[in-house]
């Protein structure tokens, strides 16, 4: 529960250290490229600490789309997950929205781009079971 806990503080200061620093303009063009993604899960149902770390490739076209045929994760010792689509909307404001599907689609809640446009952070949760959440963090290539 601990882990919990300071998992959720650190991705709340996350998210309002980036609506802090996102002054410049976003666009959804700022989406489109390579993106080197970690992302942990958890289920906040039963607290328990993080299940599964991922280590994601998104590819993003200029209307945000996820292109899935170049889009994958990998879950060690030696899994993939198929990423088969999805979304990112990005606003003015560097506010991130949309969602991934993969083999469980995630919908986002929170998320933020930052000021250089070269990293994101997001908050989501599985668009089948809502107590399934999924923290992202993502550096551009």
């Amino acid at each position: 529960m601990k882990i919990i806990n300071k998992l959720v503080v650190i991705c709340f200061i996350c998210l309002v250290a980036g609506s802090n620093i996102a002054a410049a303009a976003c666009s959804q063009a700022d989406a489109k490229g390579t993106w080197r993604v970690h992302a942990i899960n958890w289920n906040s149902f039963n607290g328990s600490t993080p299940q599964v770390a991922f280590k994601c490739k998104l590819k993003v076209g200029s209307e945000g789309e996820i292109v899935a045929s170049k889009s994958a994760c990998k879950v060690p010792p030696a899994g993939i997950i198929d990423v088969t689509g999805g979304h990112l909307v990005i606003a003015s404001n560097c506010k991130i929205s949309g969602n991934v599907e993969a083999d469980v689609g995630i919908n986002i809640t929170s998320g933020q781009m930052d000021r250089s446009r070269n990293s994101f952070t997001f908050i989501g949760e599985s668009a089948l079971d809502a107590d399934f959440k999924f923290f992202f963090n993502g550096i551009k290539q």
